[in-house]
């Protein structure tokens, strides 16, 4: 008898040291997934302060690339009214040309015209105005002979001063041609020189951009790839809250036979989440995400509301979520029975603690911003079994 009560000791100290181990593992397995979360909320706040930086980026690059195509539209504008000057000069120079052609035409004529009369002295022989006025017989041939001589002389006289104009105009017009000419070249080199400088800059700074877009993009996909490993940690940690949660549970019902639910049954219509603000910022749905751009689904509504103002219990229930969960930031989850759960996230700082049995209208949080967000609010959610539905429906 004594054999058996002693084998009966043995096997109860045992299961009990097996007990406290089962449980002291569990314990440290959750404070290591506690642990691994925080870790990975903290890469999330990196890199989503590293992705905030990017965007600036990328808006101050958009920026400048707005500003040099403005630039370059202006020089553009300045390049053709340089083209037009250029055409304007072309027709001038080719006029010039022309000009400059039948001046030299007209000198030519001007010096065949003189060239024979000088052979035509040199002919006759050299006669001069006073032996033709001597020679004259009457005193009306002198006055004949004397108006001839007159005219003769100016005539030569114009002559040889049309041509001293006709080269000063030659020269002048050489001169004007070869100016516009260096004007021309000058100007056709600065307007292409222009074009390639603003080309270059537009280019570079369009590939900047593209790469801080691509170094977003990848940011991006890195903070999805963390919340997703963080919200798996979450879940598990969850599932062993429950489980142990559970067990407690059935060792409670085990010991005094009496027995309880996980959560109250919600009845009557959901009451708004922050009675300060009823203004929606971003409804249920599909929508462009603020932070990324992305067109993606909201399993919420968010309403905007100040910083640290109060978030209250939609409906009574218990809850099943009070600490930092993913991209929600600091997150409260109640559960109210039916399948129904309530979500409330990014709060600055939580009022409950997991377990804990709220009523309708008890303050559960204060508004924040934290996780993934860009301003306070208190993004809203209502799950039917575990799926996100429309909240305004419940309310």
């Amino acid at each position: 008898m004594r054999g058996k009560t002693f084998v009966l000791i043995v096997a109860c100290l045992l299961a009990a040291m097996f007990t406290v181990e089962t449980v002291s593992v569990s314990a440290a397995s959750m404070k290591e997934i506690r642990k691994n979360i925080q870790q990975k909320e903290s890469q999330i706040k990196e890199k989503k302060s590293q992705l905030a930086e990017g965007k600036e980026k990328e808006k101050s690059l958009s920026a400048k690339v707005a500003e040099l195509e403005e630039q370059v539209n202006e020089k553009q504008s300045s390049i053709d009214e340089l083209v037009v000057a250029i055409a304007e000069g072309e027709k001038k120079l080719t006029k010039l040309e022309k000009e400059l052609k039948k001046a030299e035409k007209k000198v030519d004529t001007q010096n065949d015209n003189l060239g024979a009369r000088l052979r035509n002295m040199y002919k006759s022989g050299s006669v001069g105005f006073i032996d033709v006025l001597l020679d004259s017989t009457s005193f009306s041939e002198f006055l004949t002979n004397l108006d001839m001589v007159e005219r003769i002389y100016t005539g030569d006289k114009e002559v040889l001063t049309g041509l001293e104009k006709a080269y000063d105009e030659i020269d002048q017009k050489k001169k004007e041609v070869e100016e516009l000419q260096t004007e021309l070249k000058t100007s056709k080199t600065v307007a292409e020189q222009e074009k390639e400088n603003l080309a270059a800059d537009q280019k570079e700074v369009e590939k900047q951009k593209e790469e801080i877009a691509a170094s977003n993009e990848e940011t991006e996909a890195m903070m999805d790839a963390l919340n997703e490993e963080a919200d798996a940690l979450t879940a598990e940690l969850e599932k062993r809250q429950e489980e142990e949660e559970a067990k407690k549970k059935t060792e409670s019902n085990s010991s005094s036979g009496s027995s309880s639910s996980s959560g109250s049954s919600s009845s009557g219509k959901f009451i708004w989440p922050t009675p300060s603000s009823h203004y929606i910022t971003s409804y249920f749905g599909y929508r462009y995400h603020p932070i990324s751009g992305v067109y993606k689904y909201h399993s919420g509504m968010d309403i905007g509301a100040s910083y640290g103002s109060t978030v209250v219990a939609t409906q009574s229930g218990t809850v099943i979520k009070a600490c930092w969960y993913g991209g929600y930031g600091k997150c409260v989850m109640i559960d109210h029975g039916n399948g129904l759960v309530s979500l409330y996230g990014h709060n600055s700082s939580l009022l409950v603690s997991y377990g804990q049995h709220v009523s309708q209208g008890q303050a559960i949080a204060k508004v924040g911003s934290t996780g993934y967000s860009t301003g306070p609010h208190c993004h809203f959610e209502v799950r039917k079994n575990g799926t996100p539905t429309e909240p305004r429906d419940y309310m």
